[in-house]
């Protein structure tokens, strides 16, 4: 929160028995969005649905027994992904619910933390397909080739997801208020 420091100015009052009280006032910029009520709402709802099918899809693919999460270049970009996923579940829950002007951090703790989780989350998820792939290509022997396909394909859809994710963020344009 040091980060939004310069955008509040301590107030120092007295109270009506004479105790000092200090309070922080907001004095930085003011943020709004390009939507409507309704838009919001739908943004939010998508927002919401997408990140629910990433964590399905994503945790149901550390439930496959392949022989890949063996190796190391497809199990730790899995668990890592849990990182930026946690972080893009905080920024998703964060999502304004109605239209009104918002403060740097309410923008900063929302839209600017899900926007760099779900990129560092696709990147992610980008690596562990690529290793998978590259463990069916080179280090996989007969017998575990349904299971390896199947994990492929729930992190294949997650990082599709993701990709949804980013493209509808990518729509939404958050611009200083022009009235404080």
């Amino acid at each position: 929160m040091k980060r939004y420091a310069d955008d509040y100015e301590t107030l120092v009052t007295k109270d009506e028995k004479g105790h000092e009280k200090k309070i922080a006032v907001y004095r930085g910029n003011y943020f709004e969005f390009a939507l409507d009520v309704e838009g919001i709402v739908h943004f939010r709802r998508y927002c919401v649905l997408l990140l629910a099918a990433i964590v399905v899809l994503h945790i149901s693919g550390g439930f496959v027994g392949n022989q890949g999460m063996y190796q190391f270049y497809v199990a730790l970009p899995y668990v890592i992904a849990f990182f930026p996923l946690l972080f893009m579940t905080a920024g998703v829950l964060r999502l304004p619910k109605k239209k009104r002007k918002y403060r740097r951090e309410e923008i900063g703790l929302s839209f600017d933390r899900m926007k760099t989780a779900s990129i560092i989350l696709m990147i992610s998820l980008g690596i562990g397909v690529l290793g998978e792939i590259t463990f069916l290509l080179f280090g996989s022997v007969g017998g575990q080739g349904v299971l390896e396909y199947l994990y492929l394909t729930l992190e294949a859809l997650a990082a599709a997801a993701v990709y949804l994710l980013i493209s509808l963020q990518r729509q939404i344009h958050v611009q200083v208020c022009s009235e404080q």
